[in-house]
């Protein structure tokens, strides 16, 4: 037989799927033999049957609930819509809380409230302008909930209520009413059992719904929720606190919400003293020590259960302690990173429990902190801020910014690299860029883009000089001026990165984008052409230069640009500009060398397309090698690579992999060549328009297309690896580094993921995450195949 309601007293910590884990819990606390206020879970079905029969129920859902109700009125002697001795019901949903939103959980108070109940109310309390606020907010509450009514409607009838004048309290009551009938086209019923109905198919149907209440935003996938992931509701008697002397409302946090710090925090209000919510729960701690032992007791046993900072909503009527509600509580990022690490030291949960409850909010948040404490300071200063401690530092002690915060981290992000298997890279332009990659915990850089090096403003018209000339020796003159300047930026990477490997792609640009602007030459031309001092030399120089600058252009001008002259192709045309480069970083690792640094460079060959340009390239690289190491090429073991970016690159890995000694998969540019189109006019002009109306789950070129891109690059590791076992595979780019994609990363076997460095200490938590949830999910298939088996 299905059970649709289950009391509490009934319920067992294992009855979740059931009951929800905010009644299993109250169950298990009442099992503990703690006070909580008589109560029972309406279970996912059938709330169901509420929805899906507008609000009619099949007769043994209705006589279960019936039942129920009964039953907490022969605990409470209360009864529902008595008019003398009124029984109230709190009704919530029994879904956790979203920690990442700032939508508050769904709930209806005080249900079974209306015009005569609450004098039935005002009698139990002794106090009518309490009975009369407490109609007030349930009002405003089963309006915006049941009727979908905008809060600032209510807003606007009740901001002027000081709550202390009764016939004022009366008089906006009956103006919420005509409100509700007006703005909801059903007045508000006075019928006790209507209000209950509505209020659990309200209550249930807001779970599918997590940050609004707009039509356009209900329907998408991101606050959207099918009912297969909702949860039950539960039914709870209300319990006012007001009753005697020593009572009151309150609730604590087991932890600071800001910091993580251990101890109880939180607010408590005794019977008549609205002012005492700051310093109400000391008053409790001094006055009734027991009380308040009894609270922490709680708190502490939730914890040790739960591994989580715990919200523990209470009240104390006639001196006895009620436990209302227990649920995880909402943190700021420093206080979930501090709370966790504690956790593990306190033996509640494990190292990978921790890191699997950490999202990119959380440290972006707390490395935002960091930056904006140190605007005034470089950088390079923030690694500062994340040096390692030990676990007997953490998370105790301060760092030298006074803040724990960055020594959980530096914990947290050790955690990570004790379990993950992806080895995290980054993507450098600039020394600098790779200095803080590396005091962020990168193990070496998988993509250096060198022509972001050349295209800066001070070295932009040594390249278009270069490529302009008319001759090979006037082109060489021009790249005797890079060569230094690329070196040097070399220089600088290998020093940073001593003993990690440096990626470095060659030049990497088509051909149009070195070019001048040849609208604005012409206009040059023109200006000079109408100048009347024609005679000058000076002037007639510069003119004729001029002509032969537009002749040129127009020469190398590519009606279709985007697929032309570029990256490996482009070294066919001018092969000095790749000399120069190789030159230049080969004369860098010698210095390097000789300097006591221990340098790696991976040499990456882009946009291949074809075997051959892989191996023209390479028979290049290796003879600059030869010219320019000397001797010293037995202490510099470098690598020839290839990007792969184009579509037939990844199906011809087979034979590309002969002459590669890695794989670096360019997911932007796979990604526009995979699907068509590029990535600035697409998320221009209709990427945007496609997630509004649900066509596309998620923007390719933030999130890895997985089912597209991600097969050709799985298919291009699995044939690289038949012609070369342990052929070094990676990835490269901005849409990487969440955990959907580096999980897929993660399973199908790549070496390392290169990302921007502000996103590596990110990356480094979810590639943990992504080997620990592969581990267990391992766990469980072989312990079902086990049982299978038996």
């Amino acid at each position: 037989m299905t059970k649709r309601v289950i009391l509490l007293e009934e319920g067992t910590a294992e009855m979740k799927g059931l009951m929800g884990s905010k009644g299993a819990d109250l169950a298990e606390l009442i099992l503990a033999g703690w006070s909580v206020p008589a109560g029972f879970a309406v279970t996912t079905e059938c709330c169901r049957e509420f929805c899906t029969r507008l609000g009619h129920l099949t007769g043994e859902g209705e006589e279960e609930i019936v039942n129920a109700i009964r039953h907490l009125e022969q605990q409470t002697g209360k009864f529902f819509g008595h008019s003398e001795n009124p029984l109230l019901l709190a009704v919530r949903t029994d879904q956790d809380q979203d920690r990442t939103s700032s939508a508050s959980t769904q709930s209806l108070l005080n249900v079974g409230l209306n015009d005569v109940t609450v004098e039935g109310l005002a009698r139990q309390t002794g106090d009518r302008l309490y009975a009369l606020q407490c109609y007030l907010d349930y009002l405003k509450e089963y309006g915006q909930l049941v009727y979908a009514i905008p809060s600032e409607f209510f807003t606007e009838i009740s901001s002027h209520v000081k709550g202390q004048d009764e016939a004022e309290l009366e008089l906006t009551i009956t103006e919420l009413k005509y409100l509700i009938e007006a703005k909801g086209r059903n007045p508000f019923p006075q019928d006790v059992q209507i209000q209950f109905k509505e209020a659990i198919r309200a209550v249930h149907h807001s779970q599918r719904i997590k940050a609004s209440r707009s039509q356009d935003e209900i329907m998408r996938k991101p606050y959207y929720i099918s009912s297969e992931q909702s949860a039950p509701v539960l039914i709870q008697t209300m319990m006012h606190g007001t009753c005697g002397n020593l009572s009151g409302t309150g609730t604590i946090y087991t932890r600071n919400l800001l910091t993580g710090k251990r101890g109880v925090t939180g607010q408590y209000v005794p019977t008549g003293n609205a002012s005492q919510t700051d310093h109400g729960l000391e008053r409790l701690r001094n006055d009734e020590p027991e009380l308040y032992a009894r609270l922490l007791e709680i708190g502490s046993q939730l914890e040790t259960r739960k591994g989580e900072v715990q919200e523990i909503t209470f009240l104390i009527e006639s001196g006895v302690l009620y436990v209302a509600q227990t649920q995880p509580a909402r943190l700021s990022s420093t206080a979930t990173l501090r709370s966790n690490v504690d956790f593990v030291h306190e033996g509640l949960i494990t190292k990978e429990d921790a890191l699997l409850r950490i999202q990119p909010a959380h440290i972006t948040e707390v490395l935002k902190h960091y930056t904006d404490s140190r605007k005034e300071e470089s950088i390079g200063n923030l690694p500062t801020q994340i040096q390692p401690v030990t676990n007997a530092e953490c998370p105790a002690s301060k760092n030298n910014l006074g803040s724990p915060s960055s020594s959980d981290l530096q914990l947290l992000l050790e955690w990570a690299d004790e379990v993950k298997e992806l080895t995290i890279l980054a993507n450098a332009d600039r020394p600098q860029d790779a200095m803080t990659a590396r005091k962020l915990g990168a193990e070496g850089i998988g993509l250096c883009r060198t022509e972001n090096m050349l295209l800066s403003p001070a070295r932009l018209p040594f390249v278009q000089k270069m490529i302009l000339a008319d001759s090979e020796s006037e082109r060489r003159r021009g790249l005797e001026r890079l060569l230094p300047m690329q070196q040097s930026d070399f220089e600088q990477i290998f020093e940073a990165m001593d003993g990690y490997p440096v990626t470095i792609r060659l030049l990497d640009l088509p051909l149009h984008e070195l070019l001048p602007d040849q609208g604005v030459l012409e206009k040059r031309r023109e200006w000079l052409q109408a100048e009347e001092q024609q005679e000058s030399k000076d002037h007639q120089n510069e003119l004729e230069e001029l002509e032969r600058v537009i002749r040129r252009v127009s020469e190398l001008h590519e009606s279709n640009p985007t697929p032309g002259q570029q990256a490996c192709r482009l070294s066919t045309v001018f092969p000095e500009i790749v000399d120069m480069q190789l030159e230049a970083i080969f004369r860098a690792a010698v210095k390097g060398i000789r300097q006591g640094w221990w340098v790696r460079p991976e040499i990456m060959i882009p946009q291949i397309g074809h075997v051959h340009e892989l191996q023209e390239m390479r028979d290049l690289v290796d003879h600059v090698a030869d010219q320019v190491l000397g001797e010293e090429k037995r202490h510099c073991h470098y690598k020839v690579g290839a990007m792969i970016e184009a579509p037939r690159a990844a199906l011809t890995a087979t034979h590309i992999a002969r002459q590669a000694d890695f794989f670096s998969f360019g997911a932007d540019e796979l990604t526009e060549k995979t699907f068509g189109y590029s990535r600035q006019e697409a998320e221009k002009r209709f990427l945007q328009r496609d997630k509004d109306s649900r066509k596309v789950t998620n923007n390719p070129f933030h999130v890895l297309d997985t089912e597209g891109v991600g097969q050709l690059v799985e298919m291009a590791v699995v044939q690289g690896r038949i012609r070369k076992p342990y052929l070094k595979t990676g990835i490269c780019g901005e849409n990487i580094v969440d955990l959907e994609s580096i999980t897929f990363c993660h399973r199908i076997g790549l070496d390392y993921v290169s990302c921007l460095p502000e996103q590596i200490p990110y990356a480094r938590i979810s590639a943990a995450q992504a080997a620990i949830k592969g581990q267990r999910e391992g766990a469980i298939r072989q312990n079902a195949d086990i049982s299978t088996i038996a």
